[in-house]
């Protein structure tokens, strides 16, 4: 290959590689990897050819990056302190909190609740995020310059819908309509997308994003998936999110959530099914024992994103995640909110999945690492992500493997998605680019970013007796008790 002028050729030697042999990930021992530019152009055991520079990365994994499918990030952070251990009857949940009644931001909120999230994320190896309704807080050309001058590879979507949640509670039954409003957000999407899709050398692609399945209407979808495939690109839905959810969209259509969206044609393998717990074998459903949907899906081609934990934090669980491989239905995996932390949700559905099949041996360490790479790439139609093969892009990742948390190594998977943290991770490489390095995240500052966060927690908490939804004036912590009573003196 002819070395392209002023483009620098590094070498990587690592003690483990994660390399793609065409078909699946393999273990390369002592290998080497060489890019050039933002792209792979060498995977081996050696290599004889120029480079100008290399990377030692004894006692060290190379891994690809891992593929958020899933994440919000501009109020990631704002559940955070207030909103765990509350029992899911409780009728004042975040979404009800926030969008009921206007809530006065600080100056900048969203852009550090963005920024924040996205050095977790970057510290957590993701190095591709599907990032869901950024342009609706930021704003589209806010977002796009915040990702690409962070330097992660991302799909932007900005949500729109035809109707809204009266109560603010998923799936609540009774529905606010606005088509007209909802056909106009659609618009202005697709205008913004045409205009800044492939920004920042094409690190910035777009995603199409009706909000929620139960919020849509059929033209609107229908509208939608016409779109998506003159411009080629994603969708993504919340579907099946919601108890009430299922039974409302039983009852305006006749269908369960996932029957709908196939039956307008949506399933298909651009189409991302965000979550998709609640299908009819569900045992919160039990209308069946085995679920029709998950034929559907898998047949189609389409994708579910399966967050864990924000579900896992509300005693729900996906059933089960190795059913939905058993049939053959690609499943990627996200983060949804925080803790935006792609090692913890690898780990969460390997053990969730082990607990609701009481089989140790099933979600595995290979299943969710595949989750995390191929199973993203192949719901975003990239061959290029997710892996580490000759024509890849130069998305990396290198984790110590000695580190008490790591060692002893035998298998570095295994080790990694059952005892890894942020903290193994020391480089990360985007688009050949070093993003990166000894944990830190260029560009970021992490102490000022909490210095923000903490004002913006205290500023929300401070305002909730003002936008109760209930309008009982109740203060955050007759909501939410703190864990501990605070000492009186």
């Amino acid at each position: 290959m002819v070395l392209r002028m002023g483009i620098e050729r590094i070498r990587i030697d690592a003690s483990y590689i994660v390399a793609y042999n065409g078909t699946s990930h393999v273990l390369l021992r002592d290998g080497v990897i060489v890019f050039e530019g933002n792209e792979i152009i060498h995977v081996g055991k050696s290599y004889t050819g120029h480079v100008d520079t290399t990377i030692k990365a004894a006692g060290k994994l190379v891994m690809p990056g891992f593929i958020n499918l899933h994440a919000h990030i501009a109020n990631s952070s704002l559940q955070k302190s207030w909103r765990e251990d509350l029992a899911r009857t409780v009728k004042t949940p975040l979404i009800g909190i926030l969008t009921t009644k206007p809530r006065k931001k600080l100056p900048g909120e969203s852009e550090i609740l963005a920024k924040s999230a996205l050095l977790e994320l970057l510290r957590s190896g993701v190095t591709t995020l599907v990032d869901l309704g950024s342009p609706n807080n930021l704003g589209y050309k806010e977002a796009v310059d915040l990702h690409g001058e962070v330097g992660i590879r991302t799909y932007v979507s900005a949500s729109y819908h035809t109707a809204t949640w009266a109560d603010g509670i998923i799936g609540g039954g009774e529905y606010v309509h606005h088509e007209e409003e909802g056909l106009k957000e659609m618009d202005t999407a697709v205008g913004y997308l045409r205009k800044l899709d492939g920004s920042y050398d094409g690190r910035i692609r777009f995603i199409l994003s009706p909000s929620c399945v139960d919020l849509c209407t059929p033209s609107m979808f229908q509208e939608t998936k016409k779109l998506a495939d003159e411009l080629k690109l994603p969708i993504q839905t919340h579907t099946a999110q919601g108890v009430k959810e299922y039974h409302a969209m039983k009852m305006n259509y006749g269908k369960t959530p996932v029957e709908f969206l196939h039956d307008l044609g949506l399933l298909a393998p651009n189409m991302i099914l965000g979550h998709c717990i609640y299908i009819s074998s569900h045992h919160l459903i039990g209308e069946t024992e085995e679920s029709p949907e998950l034929q559907l899906i898998a047949r189609s081609g389409a994708t579910v994103a399966h967050c864990p934990m924000v579900f896992a934090r509300k005693g729900i669980a996906l059933e089960s995640y190795p059913k939905y491989l058993q049939h053959g239905i690609n499943v990627g995996l996200g983060s949804d909110i925080f803790p935006q932390d792609m090692l913890n949700e690898m780990r969460l559905a390997a053990i969730i999945a082990k607990i609701i099949e009481d089989n140790p041996a099933v979600g595995t360490a290979a299943d969710v690492f595949n989750s995390a790479t191929l199973g993203g790439a192949r719901a975003l139609g990239r061959e290029d992500l997710g892996r580490i093969a000759t024509g890849a892009k130069a998305d990396l990742v290198i984790v110590n493997l000695k580190t008490i948390k790591m060692a002893p190594v035998r298998d570095p998977i295994k080790n990694l998605v059952y005892g890894a943290t942020p903290n193994d991770i020391e480089t990360v490489i985007i688009d050949g680019k070093t993003i990166v390095e000894q944990g830190n995240v260029s560009g970021l500052d992490e102490t000022k970013l909490a210095e923000g966060l903490q004002k913006i927690g205290e500023n929300l908490w401070n305002g909730i007796p003002d936008i109760d939804p209930d309008d009982l004036g109740r203060t955050v912590d007759e909501i939410t008790p703190p864990s501990f009573p605070y000492w009186v003196e």
